[in-house]
């Protein structure tokens, strides 16, 4: 089945609500066994950042098939993997395919929490998921729906890695807590809410900005160099505070604005800044498979 996920991945648009609530219910016994922390062991090897894809079922694809041939590259995807799909049906193939990824290749592939997976917790506008459901499959949307929500519920908040890098959507812990819970609403906030304050975003009273020196005091904290990042579409392909913070944006809903781009960086080397890290713009190669 794991190579029918790699090779025929468009196999999941055919499948029944049945398959589907299976899938997403052996995904939430997998996931409910790593931390709100994780901690990425592996010392070799090439690991592979994926920022927001929002729907974009077929950049996904395109990143499985072409790195997880390899067998010693992980991919890390940073969250918000739903809502605007730019086809329909896309936020709901692309996070099955996501899920089924996460039950055939547990230790290679990881998925952190973004905003719009935690709408369960703090409200997130747009939320179209439910309703794209509901299109779909009439009254089952319902159903799926609640399934996938436990499915979100334990989704890990962060990642680190042995040679220096932490991911998350978006932010990190910027009141001393300890990060042991996966919904907490103050996590929530800080870990998938934050932006950067040189950001132009405002997402509204109550969301909090980073500073440069917030970031340098958690990192050092840690013992990590590095900061990778999604959630903002105007810092996104952008190196900020001193080559310690890298924003990703992967998803073609957003390419006028952010690019198609993913970060490479090899889990031998011991990560100083972001000049250690490769980043890529897929753009090309997209339209090269399409």
């Amino acid at each position: 089945m794991h190579l029918e996920v790699l090779y025929n991945p468009d196999s999941v648009i055919s499948f029944e609500p049945e398959k589907i609530l299976e899938i997403f219910v052996s995904g939430k016994e997998i996931l409910s066994k790593e931390p709100p922390f994780l901690n990425l062991e592996a010392q070799t090897g090439e690991v592979i950042f994926i920022g927001d894809t929002h729907g974009d079922f077929s950049t996904t694809k395109y990143l499985a098939t072409r790195f997880l041939k390899n067998s010693d590259t992980y991919l890390i995807f940073l969250g918000d993997y739903i809502d605007r799909e730019p086809e329909p049906g896309g936020s709901l193939f692309n996070l099955l395919y996501l899920c089924l990824l996460k039950i055939y290749f547990p230790d290679r592939v990881f998925l952190l929490k973004g905003n719009h997976e935690a709408h369960y917790s703090v409200f997130c506008y747009p939320y179209e998921f439910e309703e794209n459901l509901m299109d779909i499959f009439g009254s089952n949307g319902f159903k799926i729906h609640n399934i996938v929500t436990e499915f979100f519920k334990e989704i890990p908040l962060m990642l680190k890695t042995e040679n220096g890098i932490i991911a998350s959507h978006s932010g990190f812990p910027m009141h001393g807590q300890s990060i042991d819970d996966k919904s907490r609403k103050d996590l929530i906030i800080d870990i998938l809410w934050a932006d950067a304050d040189m950001s132009p975003m405002f997402r509204g009273y109550g969301i909090p900005k980073f500073t440069e020196k917030q970031l340098n005091t958690f990192l050092n904290s840690i013992g990590a160099n590095c900061f990778i990042r999604g959630h903002d579409p105007y810092l996104a392909g952008k190196i900020v505070y001193s080559k310690r913070c890298l924003t990703l944006f992967t998803s073609r809903t957003y390419a006028s604005l952010a690019g198609i781009k993913i970060a490479r960086g090899q889990l031998s080397n011991k990560i100083a800044n972001t000049d250690d890290i490769i980043l890529e713009d897929i753009t090309s190669y997209l339209s090269a498979s399409e």
